[in-house]
């Protein structure tokens, strides 16, 4: 399904999923409450969010289980190179180096849930779920967001 045509039938149905039990990662406007994405998930499940570091211009992807006691853990990141608000915390993860990726990994970090500044088209932050690619800069450039996973 398109990532338009997506956005418009969680807008229409994806309230009333979450309302009947069925887990959710839900991403909502922090001002006005309006929900940008709900996407219907299995507990357990992980999830990608990927974007464009604003200096390097490189990928980062970071990876999310969503926990049904925890919320959302982050379980690893990988990126290109270490730019700008990137690095490594000594005793969070295990830092790696192959093939021109360093990855943490191992972090196991409980968020429950976060804000998310959606970046310009250009920063292209995108949700990767199973097949899906939902591309939220495309859908509130410039919004400041909750993401979390709504059980």
């Amino acid at each position: 399904m398109a990532a338009g045509l997506m956005f418009l039938f969680s807008l229409l149905v994806g309230p009333a999923l979450a309302a009947a039990g069925q887990p959710h990662l839900v991403v909502r406007d922090l001002d006005s409450g309006r929900i940008i994405l709900a996407l219907k998930v299995k507990t357990g499940d992980r999830f990608i969010i990927r974007y464009i570091h604003s200096v390097d211009k490189k990928p980062i992807f970071e990876q999310f289980r969503l926990d049904p006691e925890r919320g959302l853990v982050l379980e690893k990141t990988w990126f290109r190179i270490f730019g700008a608000g990137l690095g490594h915390w000594p005793g969070h993860g295990q830092l790696t180096q192959k093939d021109g990726w360093i990855t943490i990994d191992k972090m196991n970090y409980t968020l429950g849930s976060f804000v998310l500044r959606i970046g310009s088209p250009g920063v292209d932050h995108t949700i990767l779920y199973q097949q899906q690619k939902i591309n939220l800069s495309a859908l509130a450039p410039g919004r400041r967001a909750i993401v979390d996973f709504e059980r």
